[in-house]
């Protein structure tokens, strides 16, 4: 069978998909894909002269379709990233407007080449995150300067043991943390707590906004830490961050060593240029759809395909803006080399955990980060992406509880 009959058997097969029919309905541009010279029609469009082109060579469409593809094909945006002639024609717009279609596209065309035994291989049930055992509150935190501000706080764990921070990555909420809050070995061992930043998830604006863009740097979001754990009374914390997260965890080991007890950070980049798009927040594009495809090209095809749909979900309900002034931080102006010389691993014990699927924070990045720190240590893990606590958090657990134990013991 040629390669042009194969892929259109696949998008064939991959429009049956109610997800996929859903967009692909409503996409009022062409859409086609384009394997070597030869067209596969997606989308007609609704008569728009408009046409966005996805095109790469028949090695690597089938490279991106196989049922566990290797890192740099498990998506669009991962093959984009990987310059291996993988590459989007058309208006920026159109191309943002298409995003989400292809991300779904493409994982519903691998799930079609594979067949049905190979398709249900990580489409099953996952075990219940035992939801019942969180704690939760709001608390009033007096931030930004001279205002104040209600966020939403969730805890679980022994409340007699050292408490450990976990920050969210950039556009998300503390929903990402559950699985690992709630399990009880690591409850065992710690009181776990996370926030949701403000205007991120259940927390609220601060009481002084007026409408103004979220935009986040490296000040507010230090500033934001220390009154979170002075409104809740801690005087030091662990940190477990992911990305964003990880990111800050690194400046704060390095400027507020005393109020830390040390750090188990995941997908820390280096720096992550090029992860802020206006089309985040674009009047002509779904900022929900589009932040969850944005981050969908993230993940693992190992990791659940329940864990990872729930990743996206988390996504697609930020508020307008958010995830792309978090990115502010993160893509734009975070840089480890402005921290690691300043952080001490014999006084705050440090942990580098990356997927090795992550571009964002690339396994390379993080080493490079441990690399600079004296007595850091980094795993790289085989299998995750870049939100392995929320896509695949049973196979996290084999890393970060050694990790947090073997903290915990020396707290």
């Amino acid at each position: 069978m040629s390669a042009h009959a194969w892929m259109r058997g696949l998008v064939t097969a991959a429009l049956a998909d109610p997800a996929v029919a859903r967009l692909a309905g409503r996409l009022t541009q062409r859409l086609v894909l384009v394997v070597d010279q030869a067209a596969v029609p997606v989308v007609d469009g609704t008569g728009e002269d408009s046409i966005v082109s996805a095109h790469a060579p028949a090695s690597v469409w089938r490279e991106m379709l196989v049922a566990l593809p290797s890192p740099g094909r498990q998506s669009m945006g991962a093959a984009m990233r990987a310059n291996c002639g993988f590459e989007l024609r058309g208006e920026p717009v159109r191309i943002a407007q298409a995003i989400p279609l292809l991300e779904l596209l493409i994982e519903a065309m691998r799930t079609a080449a594979a067949g049905p035994d190979a398709a249900t291989a990580s489409t099953g049930p996952t075990a219940p995150v035992p939801l019942e055992r969180l704690e939760s509150r709001y608390l009033r935190i007096d931030w930004p300067a001279n205002d104040h501000c209600w966020i939403f706080e969730e805890a679980a764990g022994d409340p007699s043991q050292p408490v450990m921070l976990l920050l969210h990555t950039a556009g998300a909420d503390s929903r990402q943390w559950h699985a690992l809050m709630t399990d009880p070995e690591l409850g065992r061992h710690w009181r776990l707590a996370a926030f949701d930043m403000p205007c991120h998830g259940r927390s609220r604006p601060s009481a002084g906004w007026r409408g103004e863009p979220w935009q986040l740097d490296t000040e507010r979001y230090l500033a934001c830490i220390r009154a979170w754990m002075r409104a809740a009374g801690h005087t030091r914390v662990a940190i477990a961050g992911c990305s964003m997260g990880a990111a800050i965890g690194l400046a704060f080991l390095a400027r507020h060593p005393e109020l830390a007890l040390g750090a188990i950070l995941l997908e820390t980049p280096f720096r992550s240029p090029g992860r802020r798009t206006p089309m985040l927040d674009h009047p002509a594009v779904h900022g929900g759809r589009f932040g969850a495809a944005w981050v969908q090209a993230l993940l693992s095809p190992h990791s659940p395909a329940a864990e990872r749909r729930f990743a996206t979900w988390i996504y697609s309900q930020a508020g307008p803006g958010v995830y792309e002034g978090d990115l502010a931080f993160y893509s734009d102006e975070f840089d480890a080399a402005h921290h690691v010389g300043a952080i001490d691993a014999g006084r705050t014990p440090l942990w580098l955990m990356t997927g090795n699927y992550d571009y964002s924070a690339s396994p390379a990045d993080s080493r490079r980060v441990a690399d600079a720190i004296p007595g850091a240590r980094f795993v790289e893990m085989n299998g995750l992406g870049h939100f392995p606590m929320t896509e695949n958090p049973a196979r996290l657990l084999e890393h970060f509880r050694p990790a947090a134990i073997e903290l915990r013991r020396g707290v």
